[in-house]
Formats: structure tokens, sequence, C-alpha cells
């Protein structure tokens, strides 16, 4: 957030210090490895790609590796450091055999829970025109485009199953849900299905509705990243291994629970809010509300 508005992480914090002496940012720039003594195991330098050109920069003092939960296990791997029998299957010396990549974690979430308001207070397709909202923003500050990425509403709640120091589920609140723009994108985005899209949202199309999404903070599952082959400009393999520990489906579903409690505190009330309540086609075989619809749902 600055001066009260949503904005980019290069406004927030390269732009104060672009005119720094000791900082260089290279665009266009692809790492391709870290540079590292066999015999100390110190990281001297990064190897990268600039404008077809390959270029080395070498560190006095040390080396950040910051790449990300995907790239940041690849960029190891690719210098030598991950796991010994991998590395060799895919034609790289091991410098260090250690587990990268093993341990890749992810708050996967619950969409598709829609409630119905009988109000226009959501984002809709149909009341959605770029210029006249942006006028309204830019003049006075108010409007859709006021929203943080449409997420309204954060909460974080402890279910039955999790320990009560710290929560196991975060809910996502926005004034929107998969029906709202009539099947235009989301549904794309979400890869969900026309038989699906059909049958439970197109009939509520453009109708004024909201959600919430429960998500995972804790995850029990753990996936792995691994290489393709030894060209860094190849996407990495990456397996999220969702719901492989029952026990995140089962905390998920309480959050699902959680939410329903949740939207039926009093001040939703005043808006008319009530459950979009028709079922998945695939999940009809078990009763609706159930633990086991659910569970059906999440997976969907």
């Amino acid at each position: 957030i600055r001066r009260g508005s949503r904005c980019s992480t290069a406004k927030a914090f390269l732009r104060p210090a672009r005119h720094r002496k000791n900082l260089h940012i290279a665009l266009n720039s692809h790492v391709t490895r870290l540079l590292i003594n066999p015999a100390t195991m110190k990281a001297f330098g990064v190897e990268f790609i600039r404008n077809g050109r390959k270029q080395v920069v070498f560190a006095r003092k040390e080396i950040i590796l910051s790449a990300g939960a995907i790239n940041s296990p690849q960029i190891l791997m690719l210098s030598g450091i991950g796991p010994k029998e991998h590395l060799s299957q895919i034609g790289i010396p091991t410098l260090k055999n250690l587990r990268v990549g093993e341990n890749l974690q992810d708050h996967v979430g619950m969409g598709g829970l829609t409630f119905l308001v009988d109000k226009p207070i959501s984002i809709v397709q149909d009341r959605f025109q770029v210029f006249p909202m942006m006028m309204e923003y830019v003049i006075h500050g108010k409007g859709p485009m006021t929203t943080l990425g449409g997420v309204e509403g954060l909460g974080f709640v402890n279910t039955p199953l999790g320990n009560r120091s710290w929560p196991d589920i975060q809910f996502h609140m926005a004034p929107a849900s998969v029906n709202s723009d009539a099947g235009k994108k989301v549904k794309h985005v979400l890869g969900l299905t026309d038989t699906l899209y059909n049958a439970v949202y197109k009939p509520i199309s453009n109708r004024d509705a909201w959600t919430i999404m429960p998500l995972l903070l804790r995850p029990k599952s753990r996936g792995y990243i691994k290489l393709r082959s030894k060209s860094p400009f190849q996407y990495p393999i990456i397996n999220a291994n969702y719901f492989d520990d029952p026990f995140d489906i089962q905390t998920l579903v309480e959050g699902a629970k959680m939410a329903l409690k949740v939207s039926k505190s009093k001040v939703f009330k005043q808006f008319g809010s009530k459950l979009h309540t028709i079922p998945f086609p695939n999940c009809r075989h078990v009763p609706y509300g159930s633990d086991a619809y659910w569970e059906c749902h999440i997976r969907t």
C-alpha cells in the first residue's frame, strides 16, 4: 500500500532506491547457475544470459538467491546442489547431495463457494464499464477499482483439527464469485469445464454475489520440484502433491463449514445473503452440505 493505494513492488521498493550507486538492476536477464568453488563450497558468482549473451558477475561478500519457491531450487540444482541421483540422471555433476526441491508446500484453497445478495453491491460484468470506473477512481477515489485485487476481507481461524496456538485456515472474501463475469474469464482461469459451469453458475450469471475462499495454511502434504533437463530455459517439473496427506482435505472441509457459519452472521443478513446451493454435477451422489460433499467439491 502506498499513499492509500495498492502499488507494485517496483514502485514500493525499487523506485525510492533507484539512484543508489550500489544498486544495479539488469533487465532481460535469465540466471543460468551459481558459480561455486567445489573445494570451499562457497558461491562466488552468478552466470546469466542477458540479451542473448552469456555474462558473469562476481560477489565480494555474499550472494542472496531469491528466485521464489519454484526457481530457487531450480537454480540450485542447475548449479550442482541437489539430490545426487536426480542430478546424475539429468547429467549435472553433484557438488553437494542435498534434498533440494523435496519440500514443496502450497496453501491450496477451496473455490466456488457462492453467496447471492439482493443489493447491487458486488462486482458484476454487466456493471463493469472500465472508463467510468476509472474516472470515478481517479477523481473521487471510489468505486470497484479501490478493491485490493478483489479481496476485501481476510480472516484467520482455528479449526477443531488444528493447534490452538496458531490458525490453520485463512479466509479470502471477495465481492464477486465465479458467476460474476458470465463465464468470460474466471471460468477459464479456474479451468472449469462447460458441464460444471453451465450446471452450477450459468443460472446465476451476472447476479450479485460474494464468496469466501478457505485456504490451507499448514499443509502436511509435500510436493517436489525436479529439473526437466540441463537447460535453464526449460520449465522445471512441478508436482504440488495436493491432498497426499488426508489430514489436509479434512482441515479444508472444516474450513468450509466455518465459512458457512461466517456467512450466516448478522452483518451479512442486511444484504439478504444466501448460499447458492446447486450441487456440482459430479458430487450429486452424496448429500449436499455433508462432509463428503464438501470433500468432493474441494477435489473438483
